[in-house]
Formats: C-alpha cells, sequence, structure tokens
C-alpha cells in the first residue's frame, strides 16, 4: 500500500515546503497544498457546477487528508470501500489495492480502528466520497486529537486570517444587498489598513468586490490563477446574476482581467 501522513498547515515555511505533522510526510503550500479536512467540510464543499473544482472556506481544494474511525468495509478484486466517520459525519473513501501485495489487504482495516486517507473529492452517481490510494491504520492516537486541531486551524486561517494578520471575516462578510460593508469610506477595514481607499471613486457594489478579490489575491497561499468567481458571489451574497453583472462591468472597464479562464480573475492594479 502507499503510506502517506500529514497534512497541510497554512503559512508553512518558506521554499513551499512547511514542517512535517505527526503524522510525517511533508507538507505543501499554494493552490496544490494537501488540505486537512473534517467529513463535514466534505460533505458540505461547494462547486460551481458538476464536475468543477470543489472549494471549502471559499478556496479551491484538491487534494485532502481525513482522519477517522472505520465503521464498514466491502472489498472487490480493485477496491476497498471504507464507510469512516469522524464524529462531524461519514462518508466512503474508495481506496484503490495494491496489486503487488496481498490479497485481503483489508484486513490490515478492521472496523472501529483510526485510518488517515488521503485522495481527492469525487462524485459518483450524485453521491460524494473520498477517491484515494494513499492511506494507512493510524497507531498513534495523538495523531486524531492533532488532525482535529490542525483542521480548526486551517479554517481559522481561511475565514479570519493569518494570526495577528487583518481578519478574513471582515473580507467574507460583506454584503451586496445593503448589509454592513466594512469597505466602506471610513470603514472598520479602512482603518485597518484595507485596500477600499484605491476603490473609492467606485459605487458600492463594485468596491466591494474589488476589495475582496485584491485582499485575497494577497493572500500567499492563494495561486496566479486567480480568485474564482463563484467565491465573489458567495462572499457578496445577494443575486448572483448581479454579481455577476458587476464582475463582468469590472472587467469592460479594466479594473479586472481573467486569467486561466472566464471564471477566474484579479486585479489589474
Amino acid at each position: 500500500m502507499s503510506y502517506a501522513g500529514g497534512g497541510f498547515m497554512a503559512g508553512g515555511s518558506q521554499g513551499g515546503l512547511s514542517q512535517s505533522s505527526p503524522g510525517g510526510g511533508e507538507k505543501r503550500t499554494g493552490t496544490n497544498a494537501l488540505r486537512p479536512v473534517t467529513i463535514a467540510q466534505v460533505i458540505n464543499a461547494t462547486q460551481s457546477f458538476a464536475e468543477s473544482e470543489f472549494y471549502i472556506d471559499g478556496a479551491e481544494v484538491k487534494d485532502v487528508t481525513v482522519v477517522a474511525c472505520i465503521r464498514n468495509i466491502a472489498s472487490t478484486s480493485t477496491q476497498i470501500t471504507l464507510l469512516i466517520e469522524d464524529g462531524t459525519g461519514q462518508i466512503d473513501a474508495r481506496l484503490w489495492k495494491n496489486p503487488n501485495e496481498e490479497e485481503n489487504q483489508e484486513e490490515d482495516f478492521p472496523i472501529n480502528s483510526y485510518v488517515r486517507i488521503i485522495g481527492q473529492l469525487k462524485t459518483f452517481s450524485n453521491k460524494r466520497h473520498l477517491s484515494s490510494n494513499r492511506f494507512r491504520k493510524i497507531t498513534d492516537h495523538n495523531e486524531v486529537l492533532f488532525h482535529a486541531v490542525e483542521c480548526i486551524y486551517v479554517h481559522k486561517y481561511y475565514t479570519q486570517g493569518p494570526p495577528g494578520g487583518a481578519k478574513m471575516q471582515d473580507i467574507t462578510h460583506t454584503t451586496y444587498d445593503g448589509g454592513a460593508n466594512p469597505y466602506a469610506a471610513g470603514g472598520a477595514a479602512a482603518a485597518a489598513g484595507a485596500t477600499s481607499d484605491v476603490y473609492n471613486e467606485l459605487p458600492p457594489a463594485q468596491r466591494s468586490i474589488m476589495t475582496f478579490i485584491a485582499s485575497r489575491a494577497k493572500d500567499p497561499e492563494q495561486g496566479e490563477e486567480g480568485i474564482h468567481v463563484e467565491a465573489v458571489v458567495r462572499s457578496m451574497g445577494g443575486s448572483e446574476a448581479k454579481v455577476r453583472a458587476e464582475i463582468a462591468t469590472l472587467i469592460e472597464d479594466g479594473h479586472l482581467y481573467e486569467t486561466i479562464d472566464d471564471q477566474h480573475v484579479l486585479p489589474t492594479a
């Protein structure tokens, strides 16, 4: 079997790698970072459309790691299916067998034992699951607690910003339809040094959109592919059509530009 462990701790060390966790292995940073998640986060992850990228806390996720207890197990000649549970929910994890190892590999994973799984979120027949060929049994139960703490840390990082930094909740809690806008002139975020003053000439809705995108673009964990339009829509609230129309106007007026496709944008300045 392929064994791997550890997770991504946001704000890791320089050079694309951060310190290893008690689970072992190296943790990556950036768009393809290995993100520790709970099963509830997996179940509640959002997509713009079927087969599109998954988002958790407004950030795109690809590889994820879960630590959970095995509640049921089934096996075929090529695959082991585990029903796993971590106290926040249950989900199937489909694990590809290693043809070079002995039969009955599932005996390594008895029911009610803990396992770390690294894989990707998938949907088949309208049912979400984890697809992985990297997994191992938990032997040190401190790792179960560590994973829970790590999930909380990364969730807080994406929703409230790094320790000691500007609170990301000031960005993600803006509303499109007249709610409190911390990016309005003289608002709390502006007093904290936010970039809203740059966009004072824009209408309020466009100013909120630009400030959100500019703030997210400065995140060291944000890749060069840009901010997904769906993340902007979720952060603004209100009518999706109106938010997308404002984004289109900002692109036409030269405030935003499309990056890898028409669903990812970055500010021109």
